[in-house]
């Protein structure tokens, strides 16, 4: 660990600890209440566990398997009771993952902290606002052999990079009507290596209508723009059903056209076609599903110059299993295909596919004992290249309090 990351760490625990010798127990693992009618909540987690995957690099080629530990201690602060028009909700991490061999192995360390607010104006009338911050600190070790050509060389990639967020939106929720109003700005900034600072920001209009008891006509219009120096923007509009059938059953579902404006780069301008369907089920009392499909055609660039298209489409699927009050277990899939047509550069088509399965088995209230599998491929087709697979364990505990 770095040094100030070890002096801010030590600085949190003991602003921790004195916070907690002043606050009130809650009930055991839901952390220590204070302030006004308790209003306030302050609950520290800490994560250990340790990993194994067969391709450590994530390398297209001399995969190396490896594993190593991490740890993640975290800290969430929250304020709002059932009288209270205000509620705040604040979170700060830092995550420390250390290989178990240094010849072929990532170190990382991230660090990071949000902010929700979310405040009732009047009836019916809400005004929410967040913001977050987090870096990441990657320092690959690559051991002898990675370079054939060179099989005594050694290498440290360094990699930093920052993320920023800030959205604010104002919703009404009617017994006919509803709408709500958004804004938002990202940054990212490249630190190492190739350095760069992109932003994007975004604005959005949702409407609905209720056609009947618990459904919704909507109308969706965005706009999304990138970086001033060279810019990209993109208009969305969208229109769709969305509600509840049986109360265990919830669907939404959209359909519209996307304008692409490419002006930055060349004075280019698409249309696309483009849709997402969601939905989420109750089975029974031990089981929940949900599932998600989005679909999008839009054009891209390589290197700023070639222009090709994009055809990709995007499913998730995930089913929850609350076994008992102590047993849990939640199985992801996601597959993304992508398909790139061009006059210009070559022609490739990419399948992702990533599957997960994790359960997690509570000791007592104040530790849990977690276990997962996952595994992930991603694949080019024709002579792309740069096909990866990976498979990965996960066990650890997680200690509340």
């Amino acid at each position: 660990m770095k040094k100030p990351l070890r002096f801010a760490a030590m600085l949190c625990g003991c602003l921790l600890l004195s916070a907690a010798a002043q606050a009130e127990q809650g009930a055991p693992g839901q952390g220590f209440r204070f302030g006004p009618r308790n209003a306030w909540t302050l609950s520290p987690r800490v994560n250990v566990g340790a990993f194994w995957e067969t391709n450590a690099r994530n390398t297209s080629s001399n995969e190396k398997s490896g594993g190593g530990w991490r740890v993640t201690p975290s800290l969430s602060l929250t304020y709002g009771d059932a009288n209270a028009r205000t509620s705040l909700s604040s979170s700060a991490f830092y995550t420390m993952e250390r290989g178990f061999e240094s010849k072929n192995a990532q170190d990382s360390d991230s660090y990071g902290a949000s902010l929700t607010l979310r405040r009732e104006l009047r009836k019916n009338l809400t005004l929410t606002a967040s913001g977050s911050y987090s870096r990441t600190e990657n320092d690959e070790f690559y051991g002898q052999g990675w370079n054939t050509a060179l099989p005594e060389l050694s290498r440290i990639d360094t990699d930093k990079t920052e993320h920023y967020n800030a959205n604010v939106a104002l919703g009404y929720q009617g017994e006919r009507w509803r709408w709500s109003v958004g804004a938002g700005w990202s940054r990212t900034k490249q630190l190492s290596g190739y350095k760069y600072e992109s932003d994007s920001y975004n604005v959005s209009l949702l409407a609905g209508r209720a056609v009947a008891t618990r459904h919704y006509w909507n109308l969706s219009l965005s706009t999304t723009w990138d970086d001033a120096a060279k810019a990209s923007y993109a208009y969305y509009l969208m229109t769709g059903l969305s509600g509840q059938l049986e109360r265990k059953l919830s669907y939404n579902f959209l359909l519209g056209a996307a304008v692409y404006d490419y002006s930055g780069y060349q004075d280019h301008t698409a249309v696309g076609p483009s849709y997402t369907a969601s939905l989420a089920y109750k089975i029974n009392r031990t089981f929940a599903a949900s599932l998600a499909l989005s679909s999008q055609y839009k054009p891209e660039y390589a290197g700023n110059q070639s222009e090709y298209y994009v055809w990709s489409h995007n499913l998730t699927l995930g089913v929850n299993a609350q076994w008992s009050d102590r047993l849990s277990s939640r199985l992801n899939t996601a597959v993304v295909y992508e398909e790139h047509s061009s006059e210009i550069v070559s022609d490739y088509d990419r399948t992702y596919l990533k599957v997960g399965l994790n359960s997690s088995y509570k000791l007592n209230a104040y530790a849990s004992v977690y276990a997962g599998v996952s595994w992930k491929t991603d694949q080019y087709s024709g002579s792309r290249g740069g096909d990866t697979d990976d498979l990965r364990g996960d066990v650890g505990l997680t200690f509340t309090f």
